[in-house]
């Protein structure tokens, strides 16, 4: 489902990117969607997945993204990802 020309799409976007393999919760803000991962949710790592997550992101009309740093991600988000 693309919300491009309406009102972003949480709720989508959080279905399409636990799809994707991105255990996640979606919270939107206008329109910024802050992705807070969940249990496992070091999947971003891979830069393919990246990709993917972002163009999800902006089909469900979203043209900021902000990934919520949680406890169990600060040890990841501390390390370089592969291929940045």
């Amino acid at each position: 489902m693309s919300a491009e020309r309406g009102a972003p799409d949480a709720a989508g976007l959080e279905r399409a990117l636990r799809a994707a393999g991105v255990p996640c919760v979606v919270d939107a803000f206008d329109r910024l969607a802050v992705v807070v991962p969940g249990p496992g949710g070091t999947a971003l790592a891979d830069a393919e997945l990246r990709r993917r997550a972002l163009a999800l992101v902006a089909a469900h009309g979203f043209t900021h993204l902000a990934l919520e740093l949680t406890e169990d991600s600060t040890a990841t988000a501390r390390a370089p990802l592969p291929g940045a």
